[in-house]
């Protein structure tokens, strides 16, 4: 199985948005542009990703939209157990929803919640990794039970 990890594109500014309802905050300019980059890279790498997971965020879902829309044939789901408030324990909960048959998953969500699943599932805690906004962090599964790490791709 491979699982390709999506932090979001580029939102606006939290300091825009005091007051203001954070899973609406939209992306800018540049993160439309980064989207549109990372699902282009996504279909090239991998044309036929079984199912889209996002979280809530309107920065989430519209970055997952423009790669559902390069992947027709895909399922696309949303979820709050990847919100950002909902940390790497939300993850974790919302594996039961995954379909055993699924080879290549993408999960659009947010840090530091990719950043310590990645840690938690590739690394076992020992690996510090940073990732940017428009991030693409890509992992495969092998049989032994194990998550590698093979990508990581800033746009």
């Amino acid at each position: 199985m491979r699982l390709i990890l999506v932090r979001h594109a580029k939102a606006e500014s939290r300091d825009k948005w005091v007051n203001k309802d954070d899973l609406k905050r939209p992306l800018t300019k540049k993160g439309i542009k980064q989207a549109k980059q990372i699902a282009k890279f996504i279909k090239k790498k991998y044309p036929n990703v079984d199912a889209i997971v996002s979280s809530l965020a309107i920065r989430a879902c519209d970055t997952a939209k423009f790669i559902a829309k390069k992947q027709p044939h895909c399922t696309f789901l949303l979820t709050p157990n990847i919100n950002p408030e909902e940390g790497i324990e939300g993850f974790l909960r919302d594996k039961d929803r995954l379909e055993e048959s699924w080879q290549t998953l993408v999960v659009v969500g947010h840090n530091p919640s990719i950043s310590e699943l990645v840690r938690f599932i590739s690394a076992k805690g020992t690996l510090n990794l940073r990732v940017g906004k428009g991030c693409v962090v890509e992992l495969e599964h092998d049989n032994d039970d194990n998550w590698m790490l093979v990508g990581l791709n800033n746009f």
